[in-house]
């Protein structure tokens, strides 16, 4: 087993994961209506794979940045293809912990 993969880490990959609505319309959110549910269940999946493997890479960093492949209409063909996204766990008092899904600079403490 990596050394990355301590009882402290699991039990963080354990906690719920939330979206900022920004990070879930740029990150998983699709308007194409065709095959529209498959596709938003591999996007959801690839980005919370990314998310886990940048978690992995830096256990301990509270706020870890990480990227996924951005998927626009073809009209913004002159956009990055990388969207950029960031990890952190949310703890609020009285409150269970979860880890946040951001736009890269949208929900930094």
């Amino acid at each position: 087993m990596p050394d990355s993969l301590t009882p402290e880490t699991l039990n963080t990959l354990r906690l719920p994961i939330v979206f900022t609505p920004g990070a879930w319309q740029r990150a998983v959110l699709l308007e194409q209506p065709d095959h529209a549910e498959k596709l938003q269940v591999d996007r959801l999946s690839h980005v919370l794979r990314a998310a886990f493997e940048a978690h992995l890479a830096y256990p301990h960093k509270p706020y870890v940045l990480f990227e996924v492949i951005h998927i626009e209409p073809t009209d913004y063909l002159d956009h990055d293809p990388l969207l950029q996204l960031s990890l952190s766990l949310l703890q609020e008092p009285d409150q269970p912990g979860a880890l946040l899904i951001a736009l890269a600079g949208e929900h930094q403490r």
